[in-house]
């Protein structure tokens, strides 16, 4: 069960890593502390950065990072006139699939374009994780609130689970609202509803611009694509600068709260007869990390994922910063006692933008991440 479970979190991350280009309805940050020992790390708690939510691993057994994330926004804010919108609904324990997803009005258009379900048969107990006595069951229901129970039997029945990308789109500003079914295991059905608000411009980020060049405008900014940054011979998001003014401009209902700066923490690491490059290992801290299927542009990068450990400074808006000279390109074995020996230059060198804001309508924290890739010549 907790793996489907978790399965419907990937698909969420997944659909929410889309262009800067389109406004972003996700889950409030979850931050995640790890246990670094004896080489091996693990997850020590996930902490919702609103709520205050904490979840120990000391405390309970099969606990993710989905169980401190709310499944319901309050709203979502969207921009008109662009296909775009788009948002993952995923199911509770207590919820078999949801149906029925409608507007309360014609002008917004609301179209289920990805659906995963599935029918469970069985009729076995199911709960998202459980105290370390083996005695307290808990989930979060259709209300999006955690419920504990010592009684296995009043847990939903069922492994059933649904996972739904909706689009939205209107040409119309405006206020408008959600519907849809939720179909319990128990066969009942509950109705719900969430505010969705409609704006000409209704992503975060008015602008985010390095050196005076764009990286990333908003969808009303017609002109966006003749001041991006651009290095010839490079393309989008590469500079020959060596530092530059980072600005970000915020749209209504978004508040900035802070800008990182990471640069790529890489350490040389003598390995038994090997002497290897690589990133530094015993972070302890998912803000210690970026994953490069979060980040919101990608340019000059493999299509493999991996995780960059970073080294962050906060920085004010407004202020230059100086670009990463550390390239991951270098990172593997480099020499042995045998007498290899290996070197190697990527065609640009990364620093990473972490922004920090506030929804102001779902009061929620989010963080987008953008890339500057300074061109090694």
């Amino acid at each position: 069960m907790k793996g489907l479970k978790q399965f419907g979190a990937m698909a969420l991350a997944a659909a929410l890593t889309i262009t800067l280009a389109a406004p972003i309805s996700a889950n409030a940050e979850v931050i995640t502390e790890y246990e670094y020992k004896d080489g091996v790390r693990s997850a020590k708690s996930y902490t919702n950065e609103d709520t205050k939510e904490t979840l120990s691993t000391a405390d309970y057994y099969g606990i993710g990072k989905s169980d401190v994330e709310l499944h319901f926004p309050k709203t979502i804010t969207i921009a008109t006139n662009t296909y775009g919108n788009r948002h993952v609904f995923d199911t509770t324990a207590d919820v078999a699939k949801f149906a029925n997803f409608k507007s309360n009005k014609k002008a917004l258009k609301v179209k289920v374009v990805s659906t995963n379900e599935l029918t469970d048969s069985d009729k076995d107990p199911v709960y998202d994780y459980l105290s370390k006595d083996g005695k307290t069951f808990y989930y979060r229901n259709v209300e999006d609130k955690i419920v504990s129970t010592t009684d296995e039997a009043a847990l939903p029945k069922g492994d059933s689970w649904g996972s739904y990308t909706v689009r939205f789109y209107t040409k119309k500003a405006g206020t408008y609202k959600l519907k849809f079914d939720a179909i319990l295991k128990d066969g009942t059905t509950v109705k719900k509803s969430i505010k969705v608000i409609a704006k000409a411009d209704g992503y975060p980020f008015k602008s985010i611009t390095f050196a005076g060049k764009s990286l990333a405008q908003s969808l009303d900014a017609d002109a966006a694509a003749t001041n991006e940054l651009w290095s010839k011979g490079f393309g989008k998001f590469t500079t020959t600068a060596k530092s530059g003014v980072i600005r970000v401009t915020m749209n209504e209902n978004f508040k900035l709260k802070k800008i990182e700066v990471g640069t790529p923490d890489i350490v040389t690491k003598p390995e038994g007869n090997w002497t290897s490059i690589g990133y530094r290992d015993d972070y302890t801290s998912s803000l210690d990390t970026v994953e490069e299927t979060d980040l919101e542009q990608r340019a000059w990068r493999s299509d493999e994922d991996r995780t960059v450990v970073c080294k962050w400074k906060k920085v004010k808006n407004g202020k230059k910063i100086k670009l990463a000279k550390e390239d991951p390109e270098k990172i593997g074995i480099h020499s042995s006692n045998s007498g290899y020996t290996w070197s190697t230059k990527g065609a640009t060198t990364p620093t990473y933008v972490r922004i920090t804001y506030y929804d102001k309508k779902n009061k929620t924290t989010h963080r987008t991440v953008v890339t500057i890739h300074k061109v090694q010549k």
